[in-house]
């Protein structure tokens, strides 16, 4: 399976799961390419084989060169039919206009603020705990939120957490006002599993691997 063909036929499967979900998002992609600059160091080398309709989250983490990558990233986005968000910077997304801002759960409170400030950024975040996500409503600013790990998963922040499972990952879906998108160790090989879950859409790293 080349790398297109594979990303086609996760974007065709997270559609299938977001049209089985009535709270999908229609401003946002029903797939994300995740950055991670460990497992994928280049991610516009994966941004050019993705399928109009997908987005993605650059994640930086601090790296020297965010700016010209990310700038790298919004040329590509725009060429190609992506969304792209940056991960928890918006002061890098207003830069170089990207579509918005993906948040970490600790800076979920920003949220509203951000959006008041910039109501056109797409603000979607990381939640990881039923608690915090019974909580979030309407009011919040996001458009959508990531739960994980749904699988068992090789990120940093799924060490030591148990998968929330298929079980899991609906009864998250369940508990939110907001449509909800998957995270975490799902691939070619799992993703067919989640169409009756809830789900709104799906986000991946690894799936995304060259």
């Amino acid at each position: 399976m080349t790398y297109k063909t594979r990303f086609q036929y996760l974007l065709d499967k997270a559609r299938d799961i977001a049209q089985a979900q009535s709270a999908q998002n229609p401003k946002l992609p029903p797939l994300f390419f995740f950055t991670d600059p460990k497992r994928t160091p280049h991610p516009e080398d994966i941004a050019v084989h993705m399928p109009a309709g997908c987005g993605i989250v650059y994640r930086h983490f601090g790296e020297g060169h965010a700016s010209q990558r990310a700038r790298l990233l919004r040329k590509i986005a725009r060429d190609n039919d992506l969304t792209l968000l940056i991960g928890e910077d918006e002061a890098l997304a207003l830069e170089i206009e990207a579509d918005g801002v993906h948040l970490r759960q600790a800076s979920i409170d920003r949220a509203a603020g951000l959006k008041a400030a910039h109501p056109d950024l797409i603000l979607t975040a990381a939640c990881h705990d039923a608690e915090t996500l019974r909580d979030l409503d309407t009011d919040s600013g996001l458009s959508t939120i990531f739960i994980s790990p749904v699988f068992a998963s090789h990120s940093p922040s799924a060490e030591g957490v148990a998968p929330l499972g298929i079980k899991g990952a609906r009864d998250m879906a369940d508990l939110s006002s907001l449509p909800v998108y998957g995270l975490g160790g799902i691939g070619c090989d799992n993703i067919l599993s989640l169409k009756d879950t809830g789900l709104s859409g799906i986000g991946a790293v690894d799936a995304f691997k060259l």
